[in-house]
């Protein structure tokens, strides 16, 4: 009979695999505490969650929600594993990654992304995307820049009023 705590961590496990666009697994073994609780600060910027947890109830929660992402993952789901279940899978990955650049303890097993496997070369590629804010900003960039270059022509003629009148009062004085 299962326990009252692995039943919460799995509906834990569960909603977060529900509410997450990606899943990145991990090995942890050989990091600290504190540098697991470094990675959980780093993760919670980004509205991120990093946990540790029990293979079985991974797999139970992953068999939940798709038997074919379960069957595909069991071959990842040994030894010390770690999730971290991102709201944005490109900030989820850059964390990771850059952890790993840090502690090189750390590895990065594989991900799940809009219920597909993903591999640490996807990982890596997606970490090195800009960020949602980054996109924003040049898209926000590029959205001004038409009305910019119209205000930048209709002051010309008056600008260039201004330089011939001075040229003019210079000529003069």
């Amino acid at each position: 009979m299962p326990n009252q705590r692995n039943i919460h961590q799995l509906a834990e496990i569960a909603k977060s695999l529900a509410d997450s666009k990606a899943i990145i697994l991990t090995e942890y073994a050989g990091l600290t505490v504190a540098e697991q609780n470094l990675l959980r600060e780093e993760a919670e910027k980004t509205h991120s969650t990093f946990i540790v947890t029990k293979n079985n109830l991974l797999r139970l929660a992953l068999k939940e929600k798709s038997q074919e992402l379960s069957d595909t993952l069991d071959s990842f789901l040994n030894g010390p594993t770690a999730v971290l279940f991102g709201s944005d899978a490109v900030s989820a990955a850059k964390i990771l990654t850059k952890f790993q650049q840090d502690h090189e303890k750390l590895k990065i097993k594989t991900g799940i992304m809009d219920d597909k496997v993903i591999t640490v070369a996807d990982i890596s590629a997606l970490s090195k995307l800009p960020s949602y804010e980054e996109l924003l900003g040049k898209l926000m960039a590029q959205l001004q820049a038409p009305a910019q270059s119209l205000v930048r022509q209709l002051n010309a003629p008056m600008q260039n009023l201004v330089y011939g009148l001075n040229a003019i009062k210079a000529k003069i004085a």
